[in-house]
């Protein structure tokens, strides 16, 4: 039970369509470690909460920072998250442990986050393309 909610964790049971088809038909995934410590969990019920998100991958390690993306009218989150942990090795073991989970009935995908570009014309370029956007909203208005 976190913040008066009960939470229902279940494992996926994705079976085959026919006897000898692969469950996954979708290009091959690489195994191996992950290159990030930021794990991206999409299909994310509306109902969840950042400090529902906390404590169940705060079970796997560390959690450094959880992010849930508003909606442009404020009226919740976008259905996905950031989960940032304080090494890699938690990261790839709350990706293997909960890669298969339901949260409120939903089957969240978990795939590792790409890093943000912290090199100087990157860093520029996304001030300048947000300042951009907000002339533009500002104008609009």
């Amino acid at each position: 039970v976190v913040d008066d909610h009960a939470l229902k964790l279940q494992v996926s049971q994705r079976k085959a369509a026919q006897v000898g088809q692969a469950a996954d038909t979708g290009p091959p995934k690489k195994k191996g470690p992950l290159k990030t410590s930021r794990l991206c969990v999409r299909n994310l019920a509306f109902e969840a909460t950042r400090n529902e998100l906390r404590q169940l991958f705060g079970a796997y390690g560390s959690v450094s920072a959880v992010r849930l993306p508003k909606k442009s009218d404020y009226t919740g989150h976008r259905g996905f998250a950031f989960v940032d942990f304080a090494s890699k090795a938690e990261a790839a073991a709350a990706f293997e442990a909960l890669q298969h989970t339901h949260l409120y009935g939903r089957r969240m995908v978990i795939e590792p986050a790409e890093e943000a570009a912290t090199d100087v014309g990157t860093v520029q370029q996304a001030t300048e393309k947000r300042k951009a956007a907000k002339e533009l909203r500002s104008e609009a208005k």
